[in-house]
């Protein structure tokens, strides 16, 4: 009878994820008919407007209408990445299975002589062979406990570091909940920032974040052009709308491109800036750069330093296909640390970069905090203590971490 009930179960959440594969599915499908549809409109607008330019038609009409058919492009290229992404997602294969067995009874056991009562326990294996782990559970009467305490107590009885996912709750009640579980990933991070402002102004023209994510870290560096509050409120805007993208999941190419297109199609009166991307995969400690219009980043392992470099143009300057990705493999100790424009600008000239770049490698340090500030000290004492445009620099340390 426990066998066909396993059975059952184990069909059910094989209908349910099915069901949801071909609703994601249909969306991409709605998604790809919407950017047909934008594109045949442009190609419509295009014939009209053929027609009118052989007739000497109104000019600002002619030009509103170009304005509009880039418009309809952005729209339809983004339409079609979404349903690139969403069918990729369908067709990550999921297996779910139901724990069950003695491993199952020891741990419903386990959590129970610690107020803990568990319903349901299923191993979900998706994407790059990542073990994930959902479980069915509430606590007893006048029982309180985290979610931390709940992934210490399962990492021991499964023997394999769990941490919890980013959207569970941070307390478990009374109440029955689903909470979902991940392997803790190969390596850790440490970051750390420094910053300063121009002379005569009260406000940081750079903006950055450090964006966690799932099993990774991405760090963000807008540098508005000019300074102070006009500055600011670019680079602050960019950066949002970065973090907001790369919730969505598109990745960071992604991100530049509609930035990029973004600010292309605005107003002449709003300033342009650059971004600045490097994102650290903690599972397996490779990291990608993606710039626009960005100093170099640098890479410290031990005394020795890897500059990245790229000659893409601000935001809403780039042409399509610019914004390249980079690509490297950290290490166990490896600093990686961007910087906006102003660390450089009153380095030795013809290639500041490069004199920077010969500074990090002097720098001893192993911590992250360490070596944001010596670089900042560098750079503002090689302009005398005048700063004449904002400094900011990021470095983000990772680790290995220590197998149990």
């Amino acid at each position: 009878m426990k066998n066909k009930m396993l059975e059952y179960d184990a069909l059910q959440s094989a209908y349910l994820l099915e069901y949801d594969r071909r609703r994601i599915l249909n969306c991409a499908d709605t998604f790809e008919n919407l950017a047909s549809v934008f594109s045949r409109m442009n190609r419509e607008e295009e014939a009209v407007s053929c027609r009118e330019e052989e007739g000497a038609g109104d000019r600002e009409r002619t030009w509103n209408r170009r304005r509009a058919q880039e418009s309809r492009s952005y729209y339809a290229f983004y339409m079609k990445q979404m349903a690139v992404l969403m069918q990729a997602v369908a067709k990550t294969p999921v297996q779910m299975i139901r724990l069950g067995g003695r491993r199952e009874k020891q741990i419903v056991r386990a959590l129970g002589a610690e107020g803990i009562w568990v319903q349901d326990i299923f191993l979900l294996r998706g994407q790059e062979d990542k073990l994930e782990v959902s479980i069915s559970l509430c606590t007893k009467k006048d029982t309180s406990i985290t979610i931390e305490e709940i992934a210490g107590y399962l990492s021991v009885l499964m023997d394999v570091r769990l941490i919890p996912e980013k959207r569970n709750p941070h307390f478990v009640g009374q109440d029955l909940m689903n909470l979902y579980f991940e392997e803790e990933p190969g390596f850790c991070c440490m970051t750390a920032s420094a910053t300063a402002i121009k002379e005569n102004e009260t406000v940081l023209g750079d903006c950055y974040s450090f964006f966690d994510q799932d099993d990774a870290l991405t760090m963000i560096l807008s540098d508005g052009v000019g300074s102070g509050e006009i500055a600011a409120k670019d680079a602050n805007r960019i950066v949002d709308l970065t973090e907001q993208i790369l919730d969505a999941g598109l990745g960071e190419r992604m991100a530049a491109q509609m930035l990029n297109g973004m600010v292309s199609t605005e107003d002449e009166e709003v300033h342009m800036a650059t971004l600045d991307m490097c994102r650290i995969d903690l599972k397996n400690g490779e990291c990608t750069f993606v710039k626009a219009g960005a100093a170099s980043a640098f890479i410290k392992r031990g005394n020795m330093v890897e500059r990245i470099s790229s000659d893409t143009l601000p935001l809403g300057l780039m042409a399509g296909g610019e914004e390249r990705e980079t690509q490297r493999q950290l290490q166990d100790g490896d600093m990686v640390i961007l910087v906006s424009d102003g660390v450089i600008q009153d380095l030795p000239a013809g290639d500041g970069e490069f004199f920077l770049e010969q500074q990090i490698g002097k720098l001893a340090v192993t911590s992250p905090v360490e070596m944001a500030n010596l670089i900042l000290r560098f750079a503002i004492g090689q302009c005398m203590g005048k700063i004449r445009d904002d400094m900011t620099v990021l470095v983000a340390g990772i680790w290995e971490n220590e197998e149990q």
